[in-house]
């Protein structure tokens, strides 16, 4: 096994037994959900630190927020023998209601979208680097017996008190006249119980199928007249049905197998709305410095990888038009210090943004404009259409 394979095999092995040692939310103390408070007192530490951890995390692209939301449902709570989560897949028992945990992961859903539509790139970076600080945490604080209470102090063992009457060298407790004592009378044996019957469960999964596979036929006929009806907007409409049949039955205690579909459903709408699919299907990279102008081509695309463009070598004279396309991925543009360049530098979906000066990050962002270089106009024209779908673009005058 290599040092590379070490290090991983290190790393995943620390996120385990952070997972089979999970913080337990507690009931007394916590401002929400006791995710922060639990955090604390599993590792030892001043609770309010992990507050601000997670309103920093919040105002950093909104990171904090399905992260939290996350923490209450696989944390489970004092008392309890499983989180939430697990308790709706049938692992145990949790106190909070199937209701409660369903609308909880409802609520990811918009967390989430807002996270990777209003966060930028650097919300990437952000979860990376909370998922090392809960490495770290684990691997230098796991070791510690979590606290008692949020001042850290241990609850005293009570003491069995000593018969009145009885010497204190009596390791028993009880005076010797008590030790002479009648056989215990043997425990009657109980019937066994008589096998329960199940209960009759309202067919809510089977309803809830019913109605589900109606409203997308429904909406599919519909979309033959009616633009608004795409397939993002029939798997939204199917999404809604499951969820309330979900709802419906964990009051009454069934439809727990509709889960199984309305997950990858969920994951599925997720991604036709966040992440637009048209382009280029190759995967790989493009590196290419031309050194005439009619060595450059009219259009760059790849469907993910990489695309890096040095126009640096070129005349000083001359002009130069090219589009240059990624769905997934990097495109990195080197243009002369004195070329007059036009540019227009989009994301599709999700990416950053820095063209020569001009920054932007989030969902759906453009930035375009013109810059002469240091000589001012004239030389070499460059125009270029950059658009990436969920990526970075840089366009550097080096």
């Amino acid at each position: 096994m290599s040092g590379t394979e070490k290090v991983m095999q290190g790393v995943a092995d620390t996120l385990r037994e952070f997972w089979a040692h999970r913080p337990v939310r507690p009931r007394a103390g916590r401002k929400i959900g006791g995710v922060a408070t639990g955090i604390a007192l599993r590792y030892r530490i001043d609770p309010v630190i992990v507050r601000i951890a997670f309103v920093a995390l919040v105002l950093a692209g909104g990171v904090g927020v399905p992260m939290y939301l996350g923490g209450w449902l696989l944390l489970p709570e004092e008392g309890d023998q499983t989180s939430p989560a697990e308790a709706l897949l049938g692992k145990g028992s949790s106190s909070m209601s199937q209701g409660q945990t369903v609308l909880l992961g409802i609520l990811m859903f918009p967390a989430l979208a807002f996270m990777f539509g209003e966060g930028g790139f650097q919300v990437f970076v952000t979860i990376a680097a909370s998922v090392a600080c809960i490495y770290l945490l684990q691997k230098n604080r796991g070791h510690l017996a979590p606290a008692m209470s949020l001042t850290g102090e241990e609850t005293p063992q009570a003491t069995t008190p000593l018969v009145p009457g009885a010497p204190a060298w009596d390791p028993l407790g009880a005076a010797p006249f008590a030790w002479d004592l009648p056989e215990p009378s043997p425990k009657p044996q109980s019937q066994p119980p008589a096998p329960r019957r199940r209960p009759n469960r309202p067919k809510v999964a089977a309803a809830t199928l019913g109605v589900t596979m109606l409203v997308a036929a429904s909406a599919s006929i519909a979309g033959m007249w009616v633009p608004w009806f795409t397939v993002p907007h029939i798997m939204g409409l199917a999404i809604a049905t499951l969820a309330a049949g979900l709802l419906v039955g964990s009051f009454v205690g069934a439809g727990r197998s509709l889960i199984w579909l309305l997950v990858p459903l969920s994951v599925a709408g997720f991604a036709f709305t966040a992440v637009d699919f048209d382009g280029p299907a190759n995967v790989g990279s493009i590196a290419e410095t031309p050194k005439n102008v009619a060595d450059v081509r009219d259009r760059y695309e790849i469907g993910a990888g990489s695309i890096m463009l040095d126009l640096r070598q070129l005349p000083d004279t001359g002009s130069v038009e090219t589009e240059i396309e990624t769905e997934l991925g990097e495109i990195v543009v080197h243009v002369p210090k004195n070329a007059d360049v036009s540019f227009k530098c989009e994301a599709g979906s999700i990416g950053g943004l820095h063209c020569l000066g001009r920054n932007a990050d989030g969902g759906k962002v453009k930035v375009q404009g013109t810059d002469v270089g240091e000589d001012g106009e004239g030389g070499l024209e460059i125009d270029v259409d950059i658009q990436v779908g969920v990526g970075e673009v840089k366009v550097l005058r080096d």
